[in-house]
């Protein structure tokens, strides 16, 4: 099933054009002839080493051609990748691992074999972690019919060219990613590999969007305004802009509209709603005033690849034949995954734990925030459970509450805390970045006398007060 869906395309283009280029990195150029090799190559090593179908394999992901080469290479053989970001931290990175217990650990220089391994479930293609309401990350598995599903939507929907250049932006352990690598790679396009230290420099962004002839960008709203922030855009090839993450402002639109004819889709999906579950696709021309004069940003469309969207008391459920095969690890909610409430045969839904209204704009609904505590930054879902649980492993923190932060960078993390000991601001915020990942750790650290506690001992209206930027 690995092999049928998700490498065979790949398989099926270099049959057919095998010196066409298929990834361009800052090294060499690899032709889809030459990627094949290097896939069954690969997938050979694996299986002499002992990997099995069945069994789950950890792959750090670094920003570099191996990436997609192992992928293949590990799908070839039928192993379940779990993604691993290399940009976590250490010991992120290892409770990560700890969650899932695969059998093997892949790394660009090497292949090792753990203990203790959790068998893999028999469909899952992959795992990707996503930030656990328990205060621990939550593994979510996927199956190989829930990613090639709405990938045929994808490629069905806007016809990637053999042409069509598409960067490897997105980040390395997120769903996202897959798209980066899937779509040229399925439909004989180049996949484009910026250099590492490209998406941290606005003005190399630009640069590397302009330079490389970028057609088709995935990306979230926070890449699009630090591409524009920039070096003025020409943007002459590209075609496609797919924004997913978070909610694309209007005045972004018009904006990145106002230089270039691109179509521009607000994409909307969770990690448990593999690749997009819902779309609003902007054509050429301007954003349609007369739906879109009253907001500050885009709906999320209409459901895709079969997908429905319902609101359940205001929050948006996804009904879908697609969904995540659920959680493979406690930090999840496995009550989110709910029968279909119209009983069809292949179908379940997801209450995504977001907030909207409905209306009657063009662009369909609008996300408004969230159910829960969770926090978007830069469309990374940050649970509040998981920073307060890693505040609460400084031996001087007794008490600690996190809520967002409405700076001028947009929403952050903010933490308050109330401590045994002094502690300098900058000293917890180190501990915290040794275990978190860099947008959850918190920008604000208020140190407060005690937390303010309603009738049921929650938070409530903590004070901004004793702040470290």
């Amino acid at each position: 099933m690995l092999t049928e869906l998700l490498v065979a395309p790949v398989r099926a283009v270099a049959a057919h054009t095998p010196s066409a280029p298929a990834i361009v990195d800052p090294d060499r150029t690899t032709s889809y002839g030459e990627l094949v090799s290097m896939i069954d190559a690969t997938a050979d090593s694996l299986r002499r080493a002992g990997v099995r179908a069945g069994e789950t394999l950890s792959l750090h992901a670094e920003r570099h051609r191996d990436l997609p080469i192992m992928l293949l290479a590990a799908w070839t053989v039928g192993a379940s990748v779990q993604l691993i970001d290399t940009t976590l931290p250490r010991m992120r990175i290892e409770q990560n691992e700890r969650a899932v217990r695969p059998r093997w650990r892949l790394r660009r220089d090497g292949l090792s074999r753990l203990d203790d391994a959790l068998p893999a479930h028999p469909e899952c293609s992959h795992i990707l972690m996503t930030s656990g309401s328990a205060g621990v990350p939550a593994a979510v598995a996927v199956s190989a019919a829930g990613l090639a599903g709405p990938m045929r939507w994808y490629l069905s929907e806007f016809t990637p060219r053999p042409d069509d250049r598409v960067a490897l932006v997105s980040g390395l352990g997120h769903d996202p990613l897959l798209r980066d690598i899937l779509v040229p790679l399925h439909s004989g396009g180049t996949l484009v590999i910026p250099p590492a230290d490209v998406l941290r420099d606005p003005r190399a962004v630009a640069e590397f969007i302009d330079s490389t002839g970028i057609s088709i960008l995935h990306s979230t709203p926070a890449l699009l305004e630090l591409a524009m922030a920039g070096r003025p855009l020409r943007l002459d090839q590209l075609r496609l802009v797919v924004s997913g993450g978070a909610p694309l402002p209007v005045g972004l639109v018009r904006r990145l509209r106002g230089i270039t004819d691109s179509v521009v889709v607000n994409a909307y999906g969770a990690t448990e709603t593999p690749q997009i579950a819902s779309c609003f696709i902007l054509g050429r021309g301007v954003v349609p005033d007369p739906a879109l004069s009253d907001a500050t940003t885009l709906g999320v469309g209409e459901g895709v690849a079969g997908a429905q969207l319902f609101l359940m008391d205001g929050e948006v459920v996804v009904r879908s034949r697609y969904l995540a095969l659920g959680y493979v690890s406690p930090g999840g909610r496995a009550d989110r995954f709910i029968d279909d409430p119209l009983a069809e045969p292949g179908y379940r839904a997801y209450r995504t734990g977001d907030r909207a209204v409905a209306g009657d704009r063009a662009d369909g609904p609008r996300i408004t925030g969230r159910l829960d505590r969770q926090i978007s930054v830069n469309g990374l879902r940050i649970a509040p459970e998981e920073v307060e649980a890693a505040a609460l492993g400084h031996p001087a923190v007794q008490q600690a509450h996190v809520a967002p932060y409405d700076g001028p960078a947009g929403t952050l993390v903010g933490l308050s805390v109330v401590l045994s000991e002094p502690v300098e601001p900058e000293v917890l915020r180190a501990f915290l970045r040794a275990r978190l990942p860099s947008r959850a750790v918190p920008v604000t650290i208020s140190i407060l006398q005690s937390l303010a506690l309603n009738h049921n001992h929650k938070v409530v209206g903590v004070p901004n007060v004793g702040v470290a930027e």
